[in-house]
């Protein structure tokens, strides 16, 4: 088995945020991705942070981070919505790899948050399903401002999800718990190329 890159919660927040400054100042050294690192990974993997984010083809996680094959186990969907086939993956990322850092990355100028703020009915329901998930994230917005500023939807929206990671999985909360884990939320801007770190719970 490969060693990890990062044992620690401290340590894997520390690669992550100096790969994203590396990415964003063009800089990149690109973690690897050569034969030789794909036979060390054949039988096993031991990536040291996952990150959950949203599907949008121009946050591609690995770029972002300066990462290699075999760092990050990556889940994406629209929107980053939790369910229970996503906190089943964190899961196995925790348990079953001990990665010591969960990432929930937001994007800016996200497709999904706009149409969960625009209030309109979508023509398909499974993508409906993504909407009025976002939803509640809007509605808490309005209460504060109701021009609803989309980045302010998309904050309240990585919130949130975060909080349902940590609240709906034992196994997560636990490993937070005992200091084997830290879940970060954070937030990826387009133009930039920069990630900011938006929330820490755990030990860093």
């Amino acid at each position: 088995m490969p060693d990890r890159a990062a044992s620690t919660p401290s340590d894997a927040l520390r690669l992550l945020v100096e790969g994203n400054a590396r990415f964003a100042a063009d800089k990149r050294r690109m973690g690897r991705v050569d034969p030789d690192r794909r036979t060390e990974l054949e039988g096993s993997q031991s990536p040291f942070a996952t990150v959950l984010g949203c599907s949008d083809s121009r946050v591609p996680f690995e770029h972002v981070f300066d990462a290699g094959i075999g760092d990050l186990f990556a889940i994406r969907n629209a929107g980053q919505i939790v369910d229970d086939i996503v906190l089943g993956s964190i899961e196995f990322a925790v348990v079953a790899l001990g990665t010591p850092l969960v990432v929930v990355l937001r994007h800016t100028r996200c497709g999904a948050v706009a149409a969960a703020r625009s209030g309109e009915p979508v023509a398909a329901p499974h993508l409906q399903f993504l909407v009025d998930a976002i939803t509640p994230s809007v509605e808490k917005v309005r209460t504060i401002d109701a021009e609803l500023p989309q980045e302010a939807i998309g904050a309240a929206h990585l919130e949130a999800t975060l909080r349902q990671v940590i609240e709906r999985s034992g196994a997560v909360s636990d490993a937070v718990a005992e200091g084997r884990l830290a879940v970060v939320g954070a937030t990826y801007d387009l133009a930039t190329g920069e990630v900011t770190i938006d929330t820490v719970v755990g030990q860093v």
